[in-house]
């Protein structure tokens, strides 16, 4: 039976055997970069991404392995009127009739497949009707297929679920997350002939893998097991500890939650706390800030998966009884860009939110995922200027200067 002191013994060896990783890798990384990727020195944007997808599937691409690519993806997809040797051309970005821009559009002799790239960034409104509609009106009588690739559902505000089931039924709709794309990349570079483009299939891989699926670096979690499967009662140690991690967080949020609401109010601002959605960790979970007692808007943070994970930041409307117009929604959108740079709009909801490299600016990309990464729990506890709680509230000031010419637009009122 396991005691404290073997739970304390196991915990010691995990970090006295992480630390050892660490210290070989430091040691041997002028020999070995294990901590490299090539994908995190290229741009890695939503865009980037869309680009090196659409590039692979490219059967003329530079990547000079022909259909490789293409027929990995098309089994997939589990699509059989599509062929490689029938695909016309590969277009990113391909403007839609309703001035939409869809990431990767393939047109092949008898039919199109979209492809909408959703590794971060939440839905906009109507965004996959119109898609399928363009995509149906594009295929002229011929097989069309979108593609939505993201970790979780679309927002029903996106496709509503009736539609939906609709497009699924005919097949043409179909959702693939990035657990499966990184398995088509792995079987893919497995067949590449060129070391060159292996090289960066693989360092594509591991860039999904880690960066929008958050899995932890092989290397240590295969030193974890290790240590676990060591000893009986260190099993026994490690499953106790498991089964003990849900009440550790939750006591964690719950001291995140008085912390952060103190520092707020010491400031003048309001904390906003979906107690339910958190301590059950689903899906739309977060907080937000309230700016002023007036705006009918906040500062959100919201979490676009379940447990908890794909944490996102924005402007906000406080309750789905709230219409934002789009002079609004304009108005507040210049001046957050003003203060933090290009971001985008998701309506009814998200009159503004940060593209990738301005979130990542404010919020670390190892705190996104609080299910599967230490980070996030660590800063709560940090009351250093690098923690959580003194980085919301610096955020919150910051936007709450961003805002203060446009009072009107976040208060919505009914006059305007």
């Amino acid at each position: 039976m396991s005691t404290p002191a073997t739970i304390i013994d196991l915990l010691d060896a995990v970090r006295i055997r992480a630390a050892s990783l660490a210290e070989a890798k430091q040691r041997y990384a002028a020999e070995l970069a294990p901590d490299f990727n090539l994908v995190d020195h290229l741009r890695n944007n939503e865009v980037a991404l869309s680009r090196y997808l659409g590039l692979l599937l490219d059967t003329n691409g530079v990547h000079g392995q022909g259909e490789l690519f293409l027929r990995g993806l098309l089994q997939r997809l589990g699509q059989p009127g599509f062929e490689p040797q029938d695909l016309l051309r590969v277009e990113l970005e391909q403007r839609t009739h309703s001035g939409r821009f869809l990431d990767i559009y393939l047109e092949f002799r008898g039919g199109v497949i979209g492809i909408e790239n959703k590794p971060w960034a939440a839905d906009q409104d109507k965004q996959l009707e119109d898609y399928a509609r363009f995509l149906q009106l594009s295929a002229r009588g011929g097989q069309w297929l979108l593609v939505y690739a993201c970790n979780w559902e679309p927002s029903e505000a996106s496709l509503n679920p009736a539609q939906r089931e609709a497009l699924e039924q005919t097949g043409n709709f179909l959702r693939l997350d990035f657990l499966q794309i990184a398995e088509w990349l792995d079987d893919s570079a497995c067949h590449t002939r060129a070391p060159k483009v292996r090289l960066f299939v693989e360092a594509l891989s591991a860039y999904v893998r880690q960066q929008i699926n958050g899995e932890i670096d092989v290397s240590e979690a295969e030193q974890i097991k290790a240590v676990i499967l060591q000893k009986p009662e260190h099993l026994e140690a490690a499953l106790k500890v498991a089964l003990s991690i849900d009440q550790v967080k939750s006591q964690l949020l719950t001291e995140f939650h008085r912390a952060l609401a103190q520092a707020l109010e010491a400031h003048g601002l309001e904390l906003v706390w979906k107690e339910q959605l958190l301590m059950r960790g689903q899906k739309y979970a977060g907080f937000g800030v309230k700016l002023h007692p007036a705006h009918q808007l906040q500062l959100c943070f919201e979490f676009g998966d379940v447990r908890l994970n794909s944490l996102e930041w924005g402007i906000c409307r406080n309750d789905e009884t709230i219409h934002v117009n789009e002079i609004d929604a304009e108005t507040i959108a210049q001046a957050m860009e003003v203060a933090f740079g290009p971001g985008y709009r998701s309506l009814p909801w998200w009159p503004w939110y940060p593209g990738t490299g301005t979130r990542d600016s404010v919020l670390h990309e190892s705190e996104r995922d609080w299910a599967t990464s230490a980070e996030p729990w660590v800063r709560i506890q940090d009351d250093s200027e690098q923690g959580l709680v003194s980085r919301i509230v610096q955020l919150a000031l910051k936007t709450q200067h961003a805002l203060a010419g446009v009072h009107d637009a976040m208060c919505l009122h009914p006059e305007r």
